[in-house]
């Protein structure tokens, strides 16, 4: 529903020793198989070769002590072994993490809280969250209930809105230069209309959704910015920026999604209106 397209290692065909490494590893590549099957062109197959293999376990002992100790160096160096080679149409690449906790998600991106002292300028971390439905069918099985959603999200006025939607996201993210509270409120309003539009899309399909939402951690840059931030939403979409630093973010420019249930966490409880229960429990809506 949110991705136009999922980059997914499999085992290359006819490599049976590494067919066998998948299934020791709880891996099950004939499920996968099924599911890669399903979503079809939605889905980007990258066989995980021996090729492939060489070159990332090269980038990982390349790395410092202290890379390999954080804990998912190793993923970003499948990430970008995966990634290689895409073809050129293919932009905007996002990597996703899905957190438990978050504790996990504060220790991973070496969260910490800072004061409510003013920030003049310079880099700053910026907490973006915002709602999106997903089709909610409790009868129908996963495969079926994936088959719907690919449906439902291939077709071409919402592949427009979702285009629209990340390119919102990315402007903010590589924005040079926020200077007042008024610019982040304007690209919440913007995030927001979006947001709308695709509700509106779903509503006249007829179709009963649940109730999720989605985090992206970033980057961006403060000029001379004055006075102490506040967490600012519009309906479904709020940011949060300079309350929280990182020893990791500021050299990844790329944002990092979160689908976890940490809106309490960072100060939007008191943003999003009619919500009487815990976004983790999931609620039907009609």
């Amino acid at each position: 529903m949110l991705y136009d397209r999922l980059v997914i290692p499999i085992p290359p065909d006819g490599d049976n020793e590494e067919q066998t490494r998948w299934v020791q590893r709880g891996w099950d590549p004939s499920k996968q198989k099924k599911l890669l099957d399903i979503l079809g062109d939605r889905a980007y197959e990258v066989p995980w070769t021996t090729e492939r293999q060489e070159k990332w376990r090269t980038r990982f002992e390349a790395g410092t002590d202290f890379q390999k100790e954080s804990g998912d160096y190793a993923f970003e160096q499948t990430r970008n072994v995966l990634t290689e080679g895409l073809p050129r149409y293919i932009t905007g690449i996002q990597a996703v993490t899905n957190y438990n906790s978050i504790t996990d998600v504060m220790k991973d991106l070496k969260l910490s809280e800072q004061s409510d002292s003013p920030l003049s300028y310079g880099t700053v971390i910026a907490i973006l969250g915002h709602e999106f439905l997903v089709p909610y069918y409790p009868k129908m099985s996963h495969e079926d209930l994936l088959k719907f959603a690919i449906e439902l999200s291939s077709e071409p006025i919402y592949k427009h809105k979702r285009t629209s939607f990340w390119r919102c996201q990315r402007e903010f993210f590589n924005d040079k230069g926020i200077t007042d509270l008024t610019a982040i409120e304007y690209a919440v309003n913007e995030i927001q209309t979006h947001l709308e539009e695709e509700k509106e899309y779903l509503k006249k399909k007829k179709i009963k959704t649940g109730l999720k939402y989605v985090f992206l951690i970033g980057a961006i840059t403060l000029g001379l910015f004055g006075g102490p931030l506040t967490p600012v939403g519009i309906g479904s979409a709020f940011i949060s920026v300079g309350q929280f630093a990182t020893e990791r973010l500021l050299n990844e420019p790329e944002p990092i999604s979160l689908l976890h249930d940490i809106r309490r966490y960072f100060g939007w409880e008191a943003l999003v209106y009619k919500v009487k229960k815990k976004i983790s429990k999931f609620k039907p809506r009609k």
